[in-house]
């Protein structure tokens, strides 16, 4: 009874990863821009679009980001970018980079500086939604102050945008090499978005698949405003991702692509970076419940450490379930590693990583409910608050 008890439990875990994993991964391989650009004329008349960067304390990065953004070949662009009370330099750079944009005749680029945050609100969201208010774009592009854009990164996913009559386009972008932990741990969090969004059923009208991504969020400025916009999710900390669902559940056209060779980021500087780098939103992934992060945890657990551990409990002929099980998660890791340029070498830390950042979600539920609420970039947004208006 034992052995078919095993047995039985091996192979559930390789269906288990099997539809959790597969469909998502090969959706993902077929979906790179440059293989699915349509073979259509160019547009006649381009929309205009209205790129939108808010940025707290990021002078590090912000003007490449912005010089990115303005050797952009998409001929009918505006830049919006929003100084979110820095105390740092990042307002008097994108101040220095606006204005040598004014001084070549380049790309239309304002300036927004906030000074104060409202009670109601999340930073990153009110800085989103007070540019939106003064966009006149057709279209409102998303995007943080971190990310670097190919000059043909916005013309090809507009061209797919319009040419598929899309009303919310998301593009993954390619993860810049780091450490090798910390493109490990990375890799992981692709997996755990690979098997937990449901990718492959995002393009359907199902509305509990969905996607948003911080880096590249195109979406038509009437939908967004039908929806709420921002005002809608302004105390949700997953904002990205609640603004796909929120668009999502009224049933528009959403897709995404893989924009590594159109977007790349540095996502975290270390790998201790990416441990702390999810504290704000890994316990709200859950809605703040102890109970969801346990269950979670015993899934995780049941069909992950599991096959890794009964294998050197039991013989072979108990546990080839298991033994797929582990083959086909380091085979799934290995491909999210190549597409996204973390490279084959993270692999064998697939057992190591998944710890890691089994860890951090639990770091992130245990410093939330210490401190009572989020805190981030020098904000603390009370706990009962963000209950109260999850999305």
């Amino acid at each position: 009874m034992q052995a078919s008890i095993i047995t039985y439990w091996g192979y559930a875990t390789v269906v288990f990863w099997t539809i959790l994993l597969v469909p998502s991964l090969l959706m993902m391989i077929r979906k790179r821009i440059t293989r699915c650009l349509p073979a259509t004329e160019i547009p006649e008349m381009w929309p205009l679009i209205s790129v939108i960067v808010p940025a707290k304390d990021e002078a590090e990065t912000i003007e490449l980001t912005l010089n990115s953004l303005l050797a952009s070949d998409y001929p009918r662009l505006e830049i919006i970018a929003v100084n979110d009370r820095s105390t740092d330099e990042t307002g008097e750079i994108m101040e220095r980079v606006a204005q040598a944009a004014r001084e070549q005749d380049r790309v239309n680029m304002q300036i927004v500086h906030i000074t104060d945050l409202p009670a109601d609100w999340l930073g990153k969201s009110h800085a989103m939604h007070q540019a939106a208010k003064q966009a006149t774009g057709e279209l409102l592009l998303f995007t943080d102050g971190d990310i670097i854009f190919d000059p043909k990164a916005i013309s090809e996913a507009t061209r797919i945008f319009l040419h598929q009559k899309l009303d919310h386009l998301c593009l993954l972008p390619q993860l810049a090499r780091g450490g090798l932990l910390e493109m490990a741990f990375i890799t992981f969090f692709g997996f755990l978005l690979t098997g937990g969004m449901f990718l492959w059923l995002v393009p359907t009208r199902w509305h509990f698949a969905y996607i948003g991504i911080g880096a590249f969020n195109l979406v038509r400025t009437e939908v967004y405003q039908q929806v709420g916009g921002h005002a809608a999710i302004k105390l949700d900390v997953l904002d990205d991702i609640k603004l796909g669902k929120l668009i999502k559940n009224y049933y528009y056209r959403q897709d995404f692509y893989l924009g590594i060779e159109q977007l790349k980021v540095r996502w975290q500087p270390s790998a201790w970076g990416v441990i702390t780098g999810v504290e704000k939103n890994s316990f709200a992934s859950f809605h703040y419940s102890v109970l969801w992060v346990s269950l979670a945890t015993l899934v995780f657990l049941l069909f992950f450490i599991a096959p890794f551990i009964v294998l050197f409990l039991y013989p072979l002929s108990q546990t080839i379930g298991f033994l797929i099980t582990v083959g086909l998660l380091h085979l799934c890791y290995a491909t999210i590693a190549v597409l996204f340029s973390s490279g084959l070498r993270v692999t064998p830390l697939l057992f190591f990583s998944s710890l890691a950042l089994a860890f951090a979600i639990w770091r992130s539920a245990y410093i939330t409910l210490k401190n009572g609420g989020v805190r981030w970039r020098d904000t603390i947004y009370p706990l009962d608050v963000l209950k109260k208006n999850l999305y």
